[in-house]
């Protein structure tokens, strides 16, 4: 979840050592999926995709839920990179109704907002598709009072309003999802929004003089 894929390896390694050897099904089939994902982030993504998508058919066979829109938003974000934006479009329009459907709603605002990046990067001339997904995703994170994701989504629009040089909207939406947060090396986007933050004051500042 914090996208810490060098950190995350040896977990990976070890989930997948005592699953294997304890034959634990629901373990074993997310290990697999994992350890696709580990292989794509250190540079083997060809095999690292076919094995991540043969993960989620696998815990789709199983009727395995957990985790479900996590595991969909990392597999869309790989597709995109790898150029497949179209697909990775369609998994998380699928990822979406899934979540619904079984009633796991809690990764719902990162979703959205992994959908927002990949729509400004293939629609770089037309940004407001990637805007509304933004607002959804903060939108969903309020109502669940899930901060994280919120400034997570917050830092992305803001970004966003920045570059079309909509520095009061950038600020109005950057300055209260930061309220209350630290910079903690766990969470490398609370500083990354707070440089943003001071960037977008400095900006207005020269602006209105």
């Amino acid at each position: 979840m914090r996208r810490n894929h060098v950190r995350a390896a040896e977990f990976i390694r070890a989930l997948a050592s005592v699953a294997y050897e304890h034959d634990l099904a629901l373990w074993k089939t997310l290990a697999f999926f994992l350890e696709g994902w580990s292989a794509w982030h250190a540079g083997d993504r060809n095999a690292g995709l076919v094995q991540m998508r043969a993960g989620i058919a696998q815990l789709a066979e199983q009727e395995i839920s957990l985790f479900s829109g996590l595991i969909r938003a990392e597999f869309a974000q790989a597709e995109a990179e790898s150029g497949e934006a179209d697909g990775s479009l369609i998994t998380l329009e699928n990822a979406l109704v899934y979540c619904e459907r079984i009633g796991q709603r809690w990764f719902d605002a990162e979703i959205h907002r992994v959908r927002g990046e990949i729509l400004l990067k293939k629609h770089a001339d037309s940004p407001a598709p990637a805007e509304d997904a933004y607002r959804t995703a903060i939108a969903i994170a309020q109502r669940q009072k899930a901060r994280s994701f919120e400034l997570r989504a917050a830092h992305s629009l803001a970004k966003l309003y920045q570059s079309g040089r909509r520095l009061a909207d950038a600020h109005a939406i950057l300055a209260p999802a930061l309220e209350g947060f630290s910079p903690t090396p766990e969470m490398p986007e609370i500083a990354e929004a707070r440089a943003l933050l001071v960037t977008i004051e400095a900006g207005a500042h020269v602006r209105r003089e």
